[in-house]
C-alpha cells in the first residue's frame, strides 16, 4: 500500500507515468505447485490409488485380480513407484514439471478407460469373438505424449499404458492385450515424428491400424480363409482389417481435435501450434517493421540462425523461430537508441550517462514482457524474451563508465575536479535482471542474438574470422555461467557452433559487381572489386564505438 502512495506522490510531481508493468506472476506457492516434488509425489500416489480402483472395480471373474483388491493395490503402487523412479532418472527436466506429469498420468487413465469402453463395444456388437483386439485405441496415449511433450515420454505412455492395460483385462487375453498395445504404439510414435500438419496424424492413424492387421494375422487373432472358402469368411476377415483400420484412423482424428484443449489445459503448444504462430502478419511484428525495421531484420536472421541450430541437436525448430520473432518486441518502445535502427544518423546515447543507456537498453526485456502479456503471447515466448540476456553484461556502457570514472579521478588529481564527482561503478549496474536461459531452445536464441550482432561489426569477413567470433561469444557465455541452467551438453554447442557458423557464411558471402557500359560504347566495363552482403560495421566482434550496441 505504501509502494502505492509512493508511485501517486511521483507521478503527480512528474517523475512517473502512473503505467505499470504486466509481469508473470511468481510466488513460492506458484513455483511449489510447478516444480515442487510434494506435488509430484502427490500426483503419483493418486494415480495408484485411482487405477487400482478401476481395476478392482471394472474386473470380471476372469480378471487377473479378481477377488483380490489388496494384491491390486500393491501391483500397481509398485509399477507406479517403477514408473516413477524410469522417469525421474532418464528425464529429469520434465519430471520437474508437475504439468506434464499431470499430463502423462491423466492420458494413461484416459486410455485405461477408452480400453474397457472398446471392450464393451466389441462384445455388445460382436459377442461372437474376433474383433476383442482389433478395436481398442492403442494409439491414444502414445500420440498424444509424442506430439505435446516428445517421443521419448510417449514411449513412457506406450509401456506403462500397456502395462496397466494389460490388468484390466481377462486373464487369458493380458498377454495379447501388451503385445498389441506395444507394437502399435511404438509404430504410432515413430510416424507422429516431426508432425507440422494435421493431416499427417491421419496418415499415421490409418498405418498403425494396418500395423494392428498385420500383428492380428500374425498372432491368429484372424483367420485367414482358405481358397474354398465361402463368401461370409471373406467378408469377416474384411470387417476385421476395416474395423482395427477405422478405429486407429478415429483415435488419431480424435486426437487432432482435442489437440488444442489439451494445450490450452496444460498450456503446452506442439510444433503445429508453433507453424499457426509463426505467422508474419501479427500485429507486434506489422507494427515493429515500421517503427523498428532494423531490429525486425535482426529478429528474422537470428530466427534463420536458432532454427537450423535446433534443427542440428534435435531440439524444437519451430518454436525457435517463432520465438526468435519476438524476442526483442520491447525495443519498440524506444526503438532510436538500439544501434541496429539508428543508421548513420544521430546517436542519442551520446548525450547521456553510461548508467542511464544501461537503463534504458536493459527496460527492453521488460517492456517486452509486458507487451507480450498484452497481446497474450504465448507463455514460452514470454520466458524466452525474459531469459534472451539472461544476466549478461552490457559490456560497451560498462566500458565506458569505467573510462570515465577514470576521467574523472584523474581530474581529481590535478584539482579540477571534487572528490563526490567521482562515480561509483558496480558490475551489478549494468546487468541484465534475467534469468539465465532454462531451457535448450532459449539458449539457442540467446546465443544466435549476440552471434547475429556480433556478425554486423565484421570487416572482410572469412571463415576464420567467423569461426572466432563465434568461439569468443559461447566462451564468454560459458566462463559468465550463462549456460548453466540450460540442458545443453559439450556436444551440442560444438554442433550449434558449426550450424552458426555454415549459416553466417552463406549470409555474409561476396558477390561480384555487374559490369557497367559506358554510354555509346559496346565494352562492358568489369569491376574486379568485390563487396560482401552484409555491411560491416567494425573490424572488430564487439560492438561499435560509434553506434551503440543494443545487446
Amino acid at each position: 500500500m505504501f509502494h502505492f502512495f509512493s508511485q501517486k506522490r511521483l507521478q503527480s510531481r512528474g517523475f512517473s507515468s502512473g503505467q505499470k508493468r504486466r509481469k508473470p506472476n511468481e510466488t513460492a506457492a506458484s513455483e511449489m505447485m510447478r516444480t515442487g516434488w510434494q506435488v509430484c509425489g502427490l500426483l503419483f500416489i493418486l494415480f495408484a490409488m485411482m487405477v487400482s480402483s478401476w481395476i478392482v472395480f471394472t474386473s470380471s471373474d476372469t480378471s487377473i485380480f479378481a477377488g483380490n483388491p489388496l494384491q491390486a493395490f500393491v501391483v500397481v503402487t509398485v509399477i507406479s513407484a517403477t514408473f516413477m523412479v524410469h522417469w525421474h532418472v532418464s528425464l529429469p527436466q520434465t519430471f520437474r514439471q508437475n504439468s506434464t506429469v499431470t499430463l502423462m498420468l491423466t492420458i494413461i487413465l484416459t486410455q485405461l478407460m477408452l480400453v474397457k469402453l472398446s471392450e464393451y463395444v466389441a462384445t455388445t456388437f460382436a459377442p461372437g469373438g474376433g474383433f476383442r483386439f482389433l478395436v481398442e485405441p492403442y494409439i491414444f496415449a502414445p500420440i498424444v505424449m509424442s506430439l505435446l511433450v516428445g517421443r521419448r515420454h510417449g514411449t513412457f505412455a506406450v509401456v506403462y499404458a500397456s502395462l496397466f492395460g494389460g490388468m484390466t483385462v481377462a486373464n487369458d487375453e493380458a498377454f495379447l492385450f501388451i503385445i498389441f498395445s506395444m507394437i502399435c504404439g511404438f509404430v504410432a510414435i515413430y510416424l507422429s515424428n516431426q508432425v507440422r500438419k494435421r493431416s499427417r496424424l491421419v496418415t499415421a492413424g490409418v498405418y498403425s491400424g494396418i500395423a494392428c492387421v498385420c500383428l492380428a494375422f500374425t498372432l491368429g487373432q484372424i483367420q485367414w480363409p482358405g481358397l474354398d472358402a465361402g463368401i461370409e469368411q471373406w467378408e469377416m476377415v474384411g470387417k476385421q482389417a476395416l474395423s482395427a483400420i477405422l478405429v486407429s484412423t478415429l483415435t488419431a482424428i480424435v486426437v487432432s481435435g482435442l489437440l488444442p484443449l489439451i494445450e490450452a489445459a496444460f498450456r503446452i503448444t506442439t510444433d503445429v501450434s508453433w507453424i499457426e504462430l509463426a505467422d508474419l502478419n501479427h500485429p507486434l511484428l506489422k507494427k515493429m517493421t515500421i517503427e523498428a525495421p532494423g531490429t525486425y531484420h535482426h529478429s528474422l536472421v537470428v530466427a534463420t540462425l536458432a532454427e537450423t541450430a535446433a534443427e542440428a541437436i534435435g531440439a524444437r525448430s519451430v518454436m525457435c523461430r517463432v520465438c526468435s520473432y519476438f524476442h526483442d518486441i520491447g525495443k519498440m518502445k524506444k526503438p532510436a537508441y538500439f544501434v541496429e535502427n539508428i543508421g548513420d544518423g544521430h546517436n542519442p546515447h551520446d548525450d547521456l550517462t553510461p548508467n542511464m543507456s544501461a537503463l534504458i537498453v536493459m527496460a527492453h526485456v521488460k517492456d517486452g514482457v509486458d507487451m507480450a502479456i498484452k497481446h497474450k503471447l504465448n507463455a514460452v515466448i514470454v520466458n524466452v524474451i525474459r531469459e534472451h540476456h539472461g544476466t549478461s553484461l552490457i559490456r560497451f556502457f560498462y566500458h565506458r563508465a569505467l573510462k570515465l570514472r577514470d576521467e574523472i579521478q584523474q581530474q581529481f588529481e590535478e584539482g579540477k575536479a571534487h572528490e563526490e564527482d567521482i562515480p561509483e561503478v558496480k558490475t551489478e549496474s549494468f546487468r541484465y535482471a534475467g534469468p539465465k536461459p532454462r531451457t535448450r531452445e532459449s539458449a539457442i536464441i540467446s546465443l544466435a542474438d549476440s552471434v547475429e550482432s556480433a556478425s554486423r561489426s565484421m570487416q572482410k569477413p572469412t571463415v576464420k574470422k567467423i569461426n572466432e567470433m563465434i568461439d569468443d561469444i559461447f566462451r564468454d557465455r560459458l566462463n559468465d555461467g550463462q549456460l548453466d541452467d540450460a540442458a545443453l551438453t559439450l556436444s551440442d554447442l560444438a554442433t550449434i557452433k558449426n550450424s552458426f557458423s555454415k549459416t553466417l557464411r552463406s549470409m555474409m558471402h561476396t558477390r561480384i559487381e555487374y559490369p557497367k557500359l559506358d554510354e555509346g560504347t559496346e565494352k562492358p566495363k568489369v569491376k574486379k572489386k568485390k563487396s560482401a552482403t552484409i555491411e560491416p560495421v567494425t573490424s572488430t566482434g564487439e560492438e561499435s564505438p560509434e553506434k551503440v550496441a543494443s545487446k
